[in-house]
C-alpha cells in the first residue's frame, strides 16, 4: 500500500505461532471492530494457519496444511528486512514486533457478538469457602452482548442480560467501557488488557458498590469478574466463564 496505516484507526497484525497457527487481523484500536475484506465480507475469523511455501516464504491458510486454492488467502516472504504479505492482490509491509503479554494476540474485536455464561465461583471477604456453580444447575441465564459500530441498529455498547431462576431478572443496555492493560487478576490468563464496564444504573441494587471487568482468554473463551461491596462493606468477588452463544 502506499504511504503507512493511520494507528489511531486502523491496525493491520500478524502472528506466527509455533506449531502452525496464525492470527491474521485487521481491526480499529479501542473497538469491538474486525474491518477489512477478510473479515467484513469474507465472514471469516482472525485464527489460521501458516506453512512454508518451500521458498524461504509461506502461505496464510484457514486450514492447516491447506493446500486448496480456496483455504489460501495471503502469502508472505521477507524483502529488505520487513515482512511484505501479499493480501488477496494488496501489498502490506510489516515491521517485526515483540511479542505481547499472554493475551496480547486478542483485542476487543474479538469480544463481538453474544456470550452466555458457562461457569463461575464467588468468594466473601470473611467466610473460608469457595462457591463453584455451573449456570445449568443454578438456573441462571446470564449473558454480555457486545455490538459493533457496523450495527446501525445497536452500535457501540455491552449488553448485559441475568436472570436468575426464572423471573429474577436484571439488565443493563449500552454499558461504557474503558480498555486498561492491566489484568483482571494476576495469573488469569489474559496479562496484557482488560475492560471495565460501567452501567448507568446500578445492577445490584442490594450492593453499595459494584465494579465490572472482563477479558479474552481465547477466541472462544470470556472470563467475567464482578466485585461487590455491601452495606457493611463486605466484598464479594465472583469469577465466570463465558462461552460464544
Amino acid at each position: 500500500m502506499e504511504g503507512t496505516l493511520p494507528e489511531d484507526d486502523w491496525v493491520i497484525e500478524l502472528y506466527l505461532l509455533e506449531g502452525g497457527g496464525a492470527r491474521y487481523r485487521e481491526w480499529k484500536p479501542r473497538s469491538f471492530d474486525y474491518i477489512g475484506v477478510y473479515h467484513l465480507l469474507l465472514g471469516i475469523g482472525p485464527d489460521c494457519f501458516w506453512y512454508s511455501d518451500g521458498s524461504g516464504g509461506f502461505f496464510l491458510s484457514t486450514e492447516a496444511d491447506g493446500t486448496n486454492e480456496d483455504t489460501v488467502f495471503a502469502q508472505g516472504h521477507m524483502a529488505d528486512g520487513q515482512l511484505m504479505l501479499d493480501f488477496l492482490g494488496d501489498q502490506f509491509w510489516m515491521e517485526r514486533q515483540p511479542m505481547p503479554a499472554k493475551g496480547g494476540e486478542y483485542c476487543m474485536a474479538d469480544l463481538f457478538g453474544q456470550w452466555r455464561m458457562v461457569s463461575g465461583e464467588t468468594v466473601t471477604e470473611g467466610d473460608p469457602e469457595v462457591w463453584n456453580f455451573t449456570a445449568s444447575e443454578m438456573e441462571i441465564d446470564r449473558r454480555l452482548t457486545f455490538h459493533s459500530s457496523w450495527d446501525e441498529t445497536e452500535p457501540d455498547g455491552v449488553d448485559y442480560y441475568d436472570e436468575w431462576h426464572p423471573g429474577y431478572l436484571r439488565e443493563a443496555q449500552a454499558m461504557a467501557v474503558e480498555y486498561q492493560e492491566t489484568p483482571i487478576y494476576e495469573g488469569c490468563g489474559n496479562e496484557a488488557w482488560r475492560l471495565q464496564l460501567f452501567s448507568v444504573e446500578t445492577i445490584y441494587q442490594n450492593y453499595a458498590e459494584e465494579e465490572f471487568y472482563v477479558t479474552v482468554l481465547d477466541a472462544d473463551t470470556l472470563l467475567l469478574q464482578v466485585r461487590l461491596k455491601d452495606t457493611d462493606g463486605v466484598h464479594t468477588t465472583s469469577t465466570q466463564i463465558f462461552s460464544h452463544f
